[in-house]
């Protein structure tokens, strides 16, 4: 369970299910409301190795309060928590990032 940050239920289940049915990393934006983060702006991954990889689109991107930028590590990859590619694209985000490893059933934050 996510527990660095406030967030609904039902958005970790989404985040989850959408993570486990993709072959691909999927990626976007958690939004907040009232509170809690409980809302996911799914971006498309436009990066060329999009099995291996995310990239969002910087016409996408969101760049505002109470936004967390999210991705997924699918099942054939090894990773747990965060590999150099994802911190290289948070210094370019500058936003808090989430990432759910579908192998180990796992969220991991990190916060700028």
């Amino acid at each position: 369970m996510i527990t660095d940050f406030p967030v609904k239920n039902e958005l970790v289940e989404i985040l989850q299910n959408r993570s486990r049915n993709s072959k691909n990393e999927i990626c976007g934006f958690l939004k907040k409301h009232n509170g809690f983060y409980d809302t996911f702006l799914e971006c498309k991954n436009i990066h060329p190795d999009p099995r291996n990889y995310f990239l969002i689109s910087p016409k996408d991107c969101i760049f505002e309060e109470d936004i967390i930028l999210f991705h997924s590590h699918p099942d054939h990859s090894d990773l747990i928590g965060f590999s150099e590619w994802d911190l290289e694209n948070q210094k370019y985000f500058c936003l808090n990032m989430l990432v759910y490893s579908v192998n180990n059933d796992s969220f991991y934050y990190k916060s700028i």
